[in-house]
């Protein structure tokens, strides 16, 4: 899996070689009416403009992940309700305990059960 992914950033790296060497041409880069910066390479413009759009993004996502941790930290401090099968045992141990106490059983001994 590792080697997938160094020949999957070998082969980007490349793509991003190719489409660097063929855009090096200068452009004029106005920013608005009056203000301009020159001639720029093609390249370092698209570049510029993809890492602006990578942190606008990370940007947006931060309230987003900080809303989630908290949840997550939240829910793992209130304790979980019991499982079906949890509650079913508890059910079944306090129904026999009723009866005991009630006189109706007495206890039981699975060894002897088994024995028998």
């Amino acid at each position: 899996m590792k080697l997938f992914a160094w020949l999957l950033a070998l082969v980007y790296f490349g793509a991003v070689l190719v489409f660097a060497v063929n855009n090096a041409a200068p452009v004029p880069l106005r920013l608005t009416s009056t203000l301009s910066l020159g001639e720029v390479p093609l390249v370092v413009v698209v570049l510029v403009c993809f890492v602006l759009g990578i942190a606008l993004g990370l940007a947006a996502m931060v309230p987003t992940v900080f809303r989630l941790k908290r949840e997550v930290a939240r829910l793992a401090r209130t304790p979980r309700p019991p499982s079906a099968q949890e509650a079913a045992e508890r059910l079944g141990d306090r129904l026999a305990s009723a009866a005991r106490n009630a006189g109706a059983v007495g206890e039981w001994d699975g060894e002897d059960a088994a024995r028998r």
